[in-house]
């Protein structure tokens, strides 16, 4: 085990939380102290419901909407029903480029990806705050005059209002042609939101001051007024058309949302 992993990282144990093996002990650690201190139900089953969501958006994207690509800003490690794996399950074809900001992370999910079998698959470094590298970036391995997926699965909360995350959304939408999609996933405000964050800070120190939690209609605003909301509109991860058979969810800590471009 490299020293990599001898301070925890979020992408890490959200990895171990979700079952994965990409993970070493001091995520694992410090993860187990979260899911102690977790105010309500059970950050293993929210944490669950949020990549079933994700799963549901991707395959939306990939089938009903017919897309062939998919950005994905603000990734986190591509293991355990990742964006790729679903797309690339319901249509191998499928290009996927993973965007995260923390370089490690990057390095890391890179070695993941090359353990895989080939796939249109690319991981870059990057950040929403810098729409224009992001998309010059994937230009290597996305085709931008075509339709194309924009995954905020994990992003949008890390912005400020003063960051402008509205226009941030706007630019990377004004940069892709009409019938591309957005998709995002957000955290929510929550009766308990404070315990939450604190139990976050196990993991990650700080991590109350890095987010900005945003209520319904805050989320909704964030993909203005020109994109069109599909049914069922901004929704907890359990309401975004769960399967058949899902046991209806309690008050989520995240909304959700897909929009298509005109």
């Amino acid at each position: 085990m490299t020293e990599e992993f001898d301070i925890p990282s979020l992408p890490r144990a959200v990895d171990y939380l979700l079952g994965g093996a990409a993970n070493g002990p001091a995520d694992r650690q410090a993860a187990e102290r979260a899911c102690a201190a977790w105010p309500s139900g059970d950050l293993r089953v929210e944490l669950r419901a949020a990549r079933s969501a994700l799963g549901r958006m991707v395959g939306h994207l990939v089938g009903d909407a017919g897309l062939g690509q998919l950005l994905h800003i603000g990734a986190g490690l591509p293991t355990m029903g990742s964006t790729h794996e679903v797309a690339q399950r319901a249509a191998p074809a499928t290009r996927v480029v993973y965007v995260d900001r923390d370089p490690a992370v990057v390095d890391h999910a890179r070695r993941l990806l090359r353990q895989q079998p080939r796939s249109p698959t690319a991981y870059v470094q990057g950040e929403l705050d810098d729409p224009d590298q992001v998309l010059r970036d994937a230009t290597g391995t996305l085709d931008l005059s075509r339709p194309v997926g924009l995954l905020l699965f994990g992003a949008l909360h890390e912005l400020e209002p003063a960051d402008d995350p509205a226009g941030l959304v706007r630019l990377l939408v004004d940069a892709v042609p009409s019938g591309s999609w957005v998709a995002l996933g957000h955290l929510a405000e929550h009766e308990l939101e404070g315990p939450m964050d604190a139990a976050l800070e196990l993991i990650v120190p700080g991590w109350g001051a890095r987010v900005v939690r945003r209520d319904r209609a805050g989320v909704a605003a964030l993909l203005g007024e020109d994109l069109e909301l599909v049914p069922p509109g901004v929704a907890a991860p359990g309401d975004w058309r769960p399967e058949p058979s899902a046991v209806p969810a309690g008050a989520s800590a995240m909304w959700c949302a897909v929009a298509r471009k005109p």
